[in-house]
This record gives C-alpha cells, sequence and structure tokens, in this order.
C-alpha cells in the first residue's frame, strides 16, 4: 500500500471511484435525454431512428444552439463576467479552477469551525487578486467590466465558486462546534428566558415594540436570510430587518429614536424570535462580508445584531444586561480592525498550498483527501499528516508516491511535494 498524489494532471494517481466535484453547474437543459420509456421488469428495448427522426434531431439541436448563443448575447456583461469565472472554476485544468477545486475538497474534509470563516475570506481575497493578475479569463475581464466595478463582480463569482457549495459545510460546521462547547445549549436557555421579559426588563424605554403580527413578518425575513449563501446578500435582508424595526418604534411613537434606543429593541426582537441560529448567520457575515462593505450601513447594523445576541447570550435571570459588557465591546473593535486592516496583495506563490494526496489500498481502493501542505514541508512531514487524516495505524509501512502518465516513483524523505508540483508547471 502507498500514499499517491491524485491531482489530475499533475500529481495523478488512477483512480477507483469518481471524485466529486464542485460548483455550480453550467450545463443546459437542452443537453440531457428526457426520453423515457415504461417497461415491464427485466425487459430491455431497442430503439430505432429513423432517417427522418434523425435529420429533425440534428436540426432541433442546431436550433437550440442558436438559441443558447443568443441568451449568452443576452447577458449583462456583469453576468458574462461571472459566467466565465465559473467555468474556469470547473475547469481542473486550469490553474484557477485546480486551486479552487482543490480548496472545495479541503474546506469539505474540515470538521471543526474555529478559524473556519476567516480561512475561507482570505481565499475569496487571494482568488479574486489572482484572477485581476492572471491571463487565464479570457476575454480579460477589464474588456467586459468597467475598473471601479471589477473588484465587486469577482466578489460575487467567487461567491458563486465558493460559497455556494460550502454553505452547508460552514453551516454544519459552526453548528458542531457550538455544540460541543456548549454554547448551543446556554444560548438556547437564555434566549427561552429572555423571551419571557416584558420590553421594560430588555431596556426598551419609550418605544412601543412591534406586535405578534410584525415579529412573525420579521422571522420569516430572517429565515429567509438563512437560506442564502451571499453573505453580501444577507446583510441586505438584515438591513431590511433592522429599518422595520426602526419604522415601527417611529410609527408607534410619533418620533425619532436614536442607537442607544435601537439595541435594546433589536435584542428584544431578536429573543421573541427564538431563532438561536441567528448567532452563527451574524458570524457568517461579520467573517465573509467584504471589508469595504463593513464601514457603511450594513457594517453598522451587524455590530449592533452583534452586540444584541450577546446580551442575550449574557442575559442573567435577576437583571437583564441593559449595555454591552467592555469584553463584547472589546472584541468588536478588534474584529473591526482586523476585517478592516489594510493587507498587501497576495503573491501568486500563496495561492498554491493545497496538495490532492490519494491513499491506495489493494483491499478498498483510493480514498483520497486534498490537504494543506507548506511549500517547504518535506515527504516525510507529507506522509505524517497522512497518517493522521487517513487514520493509518502503521505509516512506516507507507511511502509517498508520485504517478504520472502511468509512471509511479517513490518520492525520497527530505525532498519536497510542493516543489516537485511547481516544476511539473501545474
Amino acid at each position: 500500500p502507498h500514499f499517491a498524489n491524485s491531482r489530475s494532471g499533475q500529481l495523478t494517481r488512477t483512480r477507483s471511484m469518481p471524485e466529486k466535484d464542485f460548483g455550480v453547474s453550467l450545463e443546459s437543459d437542452q443537453e440531457q435525454d428526457h426520453d423515457l420509456t415504461m417497461v415491464p421488469p427485466g425487459h430491455r428495448v431497442k430503439r430505432r431512428t429513423s432517417a427522418s427522426a434523425v435529420v429533425i434531431q440534428k436540426a432541433l439541436k442546431g436550433q437550440l444552439r442558436k438559441m443558447s448563443g443568443v441568451f449568452n448575447s443576452l447577458l449583462t456583461p456583469e453576468k458574462r463576467a461571472i459566467r466565465k469565472v465559473l467555468e474556469l472554476s470547473r475547469d481542473k485544468t486550469t490553474y484557477f479552477g485546480g486551486l479552487t477545486q482543490d480548496f472545495l475538497g479541503y474546506m469539505t474534509d474540515q470538521d471543526s469551525g474555529s478559524e473556519l470563516l476567516q480561512t475561507v475570506r482570505q481565499f475569496l481575497t487571494q482568488m479574486k487578486s489572482y484572477l485581476r493578475q492572471s491571463s487565464e479569463l479570457e476575454p480579460p475581464i477589464e474588456s467586459l467590466i468597467p475598473e471601479d466595478q471589477i473588484d465587486r463582480v469577482l466578489e460575487k463569482a467567487m461567491h458563486k465558486c465558493v460559497l455556494k457549495p460550502l454553505k452547508s459545510v460552514i453551516s454544519d460546521a459552526l453548528q458542531e462546534a457550538m455544540v460541543r462547547s456548549g454554547a448551543w445549549t446556554e444560548l438556547k436557555e437564555n434566549m427561552s428566558l429572555a423571551k419571557t421579559k416584558p420590553p421594560a426588563e430588555m431596556g426598551v424605554s419609550d418605544a412601543l415594540p412591534p406586535d405578534a403580527v410584525a415579529i412573525e413578518k420579521i422571522r420569516q425575513k430572517f429565515q429567509a436570510m438563512c437560506k442564502l449563501y451571499s453573505p453580501e446578500k444577507k446583510v441586505g435582508r438584515l438591513l431590511q430587518v433592522c429599518k422595520l424595526i426602526y419604522t415601527i418604534m417611529e410609527d408607534n411613537s410619533g418620533r425619532l429614536f436614536g442607537a442607544d434606543d435601537f439595541l435594546p429593541m433589536l435584542t428584544f426582537v431578536l429573543a421573541q424570535c427564538d431563532m438561536p441560529q441567528l448567532d452563527n448567520e451574524i458570524l457568517y457575515m461579520m467573517e465573509l462580508l467584504d471589508p469595504t462593505l463593513l464601514n457603511g450601513e450594513g457594517g453598522y447594523y451587524l455590530t449592533s445584531a452583534y452586540g444584541a445576541m450577546s446580551l442575550i447570550k449574557n442575559f442573567q435571570e435577576e437583571q437583564a444586561a441593559r449595555v454591552l459588557s467592555s469584553q463584547t465591546r472589546d472584541t468588536l473593535h478588534q474584529w473591526h480592525r482586523r476585517r478592516t486592516m489594510q493587507r498587501t496583495a497576495p503573491s501568486i506563490d500563496d495561492f498554491q498550498n493545497y496538495l490532492r494526496v490519494a491513499l491506495q489500498e489493494l483491499d478498498s481502493g483510493c480514498t483520497a483527501k486534498t490537504l494543506s501542505v507548506r511549500p517547504q514541508a518535506t515527504v516525510e512531514e507529507v506522509c505524517s499528516l497522512c497518517a493522521v487524516k487517513f487514520s493509518v495505524s502503521d505509516p512506516q509501512k507507507y511511502g509517498l508516491f508520485l504517478v504520472t502518465e502511468g509512471t509511479t516513483q517513490q518520492l525520497a524523505p527530505d525532498t519536497h511535494p510542493q516543489k516537485i508540483k511547481a516544476e511539473l508547471n501545474l
């Protein structure tokens, strides 16, 4: 048995099972076969296609191709650019596509919510920077999008390439982390307790709170927000909720309210909605939202939502916490500095930290994982990492092999797999 790298066209292996493909399907429904025939069990049907039917089918396919071409020509430049990035992200023979698919595979193998979102955000930023430098996009994005709009369009494209396929993975990891730490149970108990308290005990003074109908409407907006994968669109739904709360406060009282009045009301509304999963939703937005959007209205309401959830999480039966603790304020300040910090653009060398490795067993075939491997890591270090990731009990019996075009070569313990991959011009 041996470890063998599985990056197709790079460090390759012979696969015994199909590799999972990530991303958004770009195939049209026109290319799918919808001709179904009901037959008795055990019977097979032989089909004969007449010459006239062949002519009709060819004519229809030609018309469908023309329609597809017309559809593509009608796409806005922004949608055409996003579509190009999506196509490139699924093409594993390209540098961008290979890195994106490797990253998706790597993140799918993770089972911890710790620093997960920061890792994803860093990858989004790195890949946007790479696409702006790379010549892989054809036509160049500058020919489709004005210079001042490129970053925004690439951000949306990366959301589709990365966040859409990883949405459930990230949600599950964050939820599992909360459950393991006991924070989930504590949050549910505190939220249930806060829900029983009248507005005055939550710090609401002059304003009348939303009624049951309005609370249900807000809950539905939050439920719709939870289904979205784009942090920007999530923040858009959060803005709708916050503005609705402000409107209700002002309509019920006939006067304007400030931030000091809004936070207690938002805390009361969140408690009445009784959706503890909003804690992870807020974290998702705070860590994945484009840093350029944090200084606007969205950033303000996002920090307000974080503060409201913090009050609920620290709710005490004897005395409701009506002001943010100094710890919560410090956490928000540190988060804001970290997310808005100006950083130098990453170099292309930063993008090659993933290695696809397969475990080849004689009795069970191949099992592949995408691992995060430092550029200077040796084969010995990679084998030790593989032993942990693949749960190998006797790692000394295994080695790391390079398989290319039908040839197999065992790599020496002191060689560097990432350097070998780079030398293969992959």
